[in-house]
């Protein structure tokens, strides 16, 4: 009997450290949820280049930032001395048939500098001017509401100085955000 006794003994104790552990443990609980991510497509706001862009006094180009955003880059350059204004530098179009509200988010100089520009100014549609200086950090103009199957343009105007050598000034990063109401 005390040979049973020894064998049972740490069985026992064995058990009661299991069901002490049992005792003290934290509860956890965990409810799952499943998430799928899928792609819409296209978005329905578009940026199209306008109609005064020819590549050499006005440039239009996109990337892709690292946060995945699109960006719109923008070249512009003037007569010096005198204003020059572009009457449709981009367009934002809406593909759906639906009216989205869309503003324009100046972000900051890309590349180059404000050394020879005096001033930009971005209208959209006929909404502005957004008058952008050396020092003018960041800034928005909009919202203006798009309806469906329609664009808007986007005009520009530049004074750049009479100092000012030829070729690329200056550079803005120009952000197309909408939202339906």
């Amino acid at each position: 009997m005390a040979e049973k006794t020894r064998r049972i003994a740490p069985a026992t104790l064995l058990m009661l450290l299991a069901l002490a552990s049992f005792a003290f443990a934290a509860v956890t609980l965990t409810n799952i949820t499943e998430w799928h991510v899928q792609s819409a497509g296209t978005p329905p706001i578009v940026k199209v280049v306008g109609a005064d862009v020819d590549g050499n006094l006005l440039s239009v180009t996109t990337y892709t930032a690292g946060d995945g955003t699109n960006r719109t880059l923008i070249t512009i350059k003037g007569y010096t001395g005198d204003p020059t204004h572009y009457d449709e530098v981009i367009r934002i179009c809406n593909k759906d048939t639906r009216t989205y509200r869309v503003k324009l988010v100046y972000n900051g100089v890309f590349e180059g500098s404000w050394d020879y520009v005096k001033y930009l100014k971005l209208w959209l549609g006929t909404t502005g001017p957004l008058t952008i200086e050396s020092t003018t950090q960041a800034g928005t103009i909009g919202p203006v509401d798009v309806e469906g199957n329609s664009c808007v343009s986007v005009p520009a105007e530049v004074l750049v100085k009479p100092n000012a050598p030829s070729g690329d000034l200056i550079t803005i990063e120009v952000d197309v955000v909408s939202t339906y109401p």
